[in-house]
C-alpha cells in the first residue's frame, strides 16, 4: 500500500492507539460512532471559532457583544451551553490580537507530508513597542489532564505556524474541564528545540512507515482503548476477544 497523501497529528495518535483502528478510520473510510465527549467538544469549537472570527473583525462594543451573545444561545446547543459560557467568559476575553484562526497548514517533513488546522495564534504586547505570538489550542476534557498530554500535536502546530509565517514565541493549551461546575484550565508549553523537532519529525516517520509496512495490527485489543473505540461494534478481533471473555 501507498502512503497516505497527509499525516496529521489525529492520524499520528490514531495509528499509536491502534493500528487497527487507524486502518478502519483511514483507509477503510468507516465512519464508526463518534462518542458523546467528541460531539461536545466539535461544538465547543464551533463556537469558538465563531466567537474568535467575530472579535477578530469587529469593533468592540458593549451593545453589540449583548446582541451577539443573544445570538450564539440561540444556536447553541443545550448540552454546551455551560461549556461555551467558560469560554465567553474565562478564555476569550485573555486574546488581545488573534492573527491566524483556524488556519490550515501542510509542511513536509524529509519526503512526508504533514498537515493539520492551527485553532489560533494570539499576539500579545509584553512591553513597550514588544509582543510575543502565543499559538493556542482550545481542548475540552472530563477531567484535569496531565501536563504534557498533547505536545506532540502542539510541536506540529509550533512548525505550521512557522512556515505559515507567525512563528510563535511560546504555546499555550486552553482547557475546558467538563466537570459539575465547568471551568477553565490553562496549560503553557514550551517551544520545541532543535532535539524536540528531531523526535517529533522520528515519531512522523515512524508511524509512516509503519503504515507503509502494512502493519495494522489490533495494538489496542484489550486495553482501555477499545472502551472509547468509534470502531468497536465493527472490530472482528474485539468482537472475538469478547465472545472468548463470556465463554
Amino acid at each position: 500500500m501507498t502512503r497516505p497523501v497527509v499525516w496529521s497529528a489525529s492520524s499520528i495518535n490514531s495509528y499509536n492507539t491502534c493500528h487497527l483502528a487507524w486502518y478502519l478510520g483511514y483507509v477503510l473510510m468507516e465512519p464508526g460512532q463518534r462518542s458523546e465527549a467528541m460531539e461536545v467538544g466539535i461544538e465547543v469549537h464551533d463556537h469558538a471559532e465563531k466567537r474568535l472570527w467575530w472579535t477578530r473583525f469587529q469593533p468592540y462594543d458593549t451593545r453589540m457583544e449583548a446582541v451577539m451573545r443573544a445570538a450564539d444561545r440561540e444556536g447553541t446547543p443545550l448540552r454546551i451551553g455551560n461549556l461555551a459560557d467558560v469560554f465567553d467568559r474565562d478564555i476569550l476575553p485573555t486574546y488581545r490580537d488573534p492573527v491566524l484562526i483556524e488556519a490550515p497548514f501542510q509542511i513536509e517533513v524529509d519526503g512526508v507530508p504533514f498537515s493539520g488546522v492551527i485553532d489560533s495564534v494570539d499576539r500579545q504586547d509584553i512591553g513597550p513597542d514588544r509582543s510575543a505570538l502565543i499559538l493556542r489550542d482550545l481542548k475540552t476534557t472530563g477531567s484535569r489532564p496531565a501536563a504534557g498530554k498533547y505536545r506532540l500535536n502542539m510541536i506540529g502546530y509550533w512548525l505550521g505556524a512557522t512556515d505559515l509565517g507567525f512563528p510563535p514565541d511560546a504555546m499555550q493549551l486552553d482547557y475546558i474541564v467538563r466537570t459539575k461546575h465547568p471551568y477553565y484550565w490553562p496549560e503553557m508549553v514550551s517551544v520545541p528545540d532543535e532535539n524536540d523537532i528531531a523526535r517529533w519529525a522520528n515519531e512522523l516517520h515512524a508511524v509512516a512507515g509503519g503504515v507503509e509496512k502494512a502493519d495494522y495490527e489490533p495494538t489496542g485489543l484489550g486495553t482501555y482503548v477499545c472502551k472509547f473505540c468509534p470502531y468497536r461494534t465493527i472490530c472482528g478481533p474485539l468482537l472475538r476477544y469478547n465472545a472468548a471473555l463470556d465463554k
